[in-house]
């Protein structure tokens, strides 16, 4: 079996599951009232870790824009659709609930600091930016080629 055709009867099969149905997707993408909102919340809250504009990706804090790249992959726009809810879906719980590791936080939550809207907007305005190059090095290696 073709690898994308795997990935496809998986996709299709995940679907169908009852526990994949509860993903909300972003009710503000595409939204310009909500990409700007969303500029000046990301700046405030995220760009310290994620970099300016969503570009500094790190170990510890990823590059938010690679998130939609296996579901801009995909053919079929039904199951483009639910794999960006399902993204969306996990976009919404970690910025709820944070990133812990072996008990250390490396994003705290921030349930209690943001609105599901101005998550959202978030969200909206990272979709935004261009995508980067593919990565060839992380930023372990680069590190460690510093060194």
């Amino acid at each position: 079996m073709h690898l994308s055709a795997l990935f496809t009867a998986l996709l299709t099969l995940l679907m169908s599951a009852p526990l994949a149905q509860a993903a909300e997707a972003n009710p503000a993408r595409g939204d310009p009232a909500a990409i700007a909102l969303g500029a000046t919340l990301y700046q405030a809250n995220c760009a310290r870790c994620h970099g300016e504009q969503a570009t500094l990706p790190s170990a510890e804090a990823p590059d938010l824009r690679r998130l939609n790249s296996f579901c801009q992959a995909l053919k079929d726009p039904a199951l483009q659709a639910r794999c960006l809810q399902d993204v969306d879906g996990y976009f919404m719980m970690s910025v709820n609930t944070g990133k812990v590791r072996a008990g250390i936080i490396y994003m705290p939550p921030w349930r209690d600091v943001l609105t599901a809207q101005e998550i959202w907007a978030v969200r909206s305005f990272i979709e935004s930016r261009p995508l980067p190059a593919p990565r060839l090095k992380t930023s372990v290696d680069a590190d460690h080629e510093a060194h």
